[in-house]
Order: C-alpha cells, then sequence, then structure tokens
C-alpha cells in the first residue's frame, strides 16, 4: 500500500513542479531589461539624429521610470528600471504560480482522502 501511496505522490510532484522564484526573477528581468534597452536602442539608431519627434510615444515611460528619455543615456536607466519591473513581475508570477499548485495539489489530496474514507 505505501509504494502505491509514493507512486501517487511522485506523478503529483512531477505533474506539478515548482517553478524557482529567483530563477524566474532573473530570466523577466534579463527579458524586460533588453526589451527596453533594444527598443529604445533601434529607435536611435532608425532615426533621423535632427528629428525632434523621434520616440515621442516612448519618451512617455519617463512618467513611469523618472529620468527615462529616448537617448542612449535613457537606455541605460530604461534598462535598469525595466529590470527592477521585471523582476518584481517574474517573482510574483512564481509565487503565484507555486502557490495555485500547492492549492490544487492539496485539494486533490483532500479528495483521495475523503473518497477513500468513504469508500471504507
Amino acid at each position: 500500500m505505501r509504494n502505491n501511496e509514493d507512486a501517487d505522490r511522485a506523478v503529483l510532484m512531477v505533474g506539478f513542479a515548482r517553478l524557482s522564484v529567483i530563477g524566474m526573477s532573473a530570466s523577466v528581468a534579463v527579458v524586460v531589461a533588453l526589451f527596453i534597452f533594444l527598443l529604445t536602442a533601434v529607435l536611435l539608431l532608425a532615426s533621423d539624429p535632427g528629428n525632434p519627434y523621434v520616440g515621442i510615444n516612448l519618451n512617455k515611460l519617463w512618467v513611469l521610470f523618472p529620468g527615462y528619455s529616448v537617448s542612449w543615456t535613457g537606455s541605460f536607466i530604461g534598462a535598469a528600471y525595466g529590470a527592477l519591473v521585471g523582476f518584481l513581475g517574474g517573482f510574483l508570477i512564481a509565487v503565484l504560480w507555486n502557490l495555485t499548485h500547492y492549492v490544487y495539489i492539496g485539494l486533490v489530496v483532500i479528495r483521495a482522502l475523503w473518497w477513500r474514507m468513504m469508500a471504507d
């Protein structure tokens, strides 16, 4: 009987593996930082240097990221803010993912115990 319980537990743990909170946070931070940096850099490289309207929409990120502008220094500032926001977002995603899986596994175990108790 114990082998069946161990096998069931192993299947649940493999099927609902938890996310590494630090790993998810770091990876999302890198992706968001690179995205903001590359978005600004591509805009700067593809635009006309004398055009005052370069990045007029992207420049509105200064509202969320103080110090950001569509410039080379602004791209680094935006990347730093993006890394911070990405880290917090990745942390939140991983924690919520793990929490929902723990709750679901707990409900499955409670239901299995309930059915076992009713069968006896």
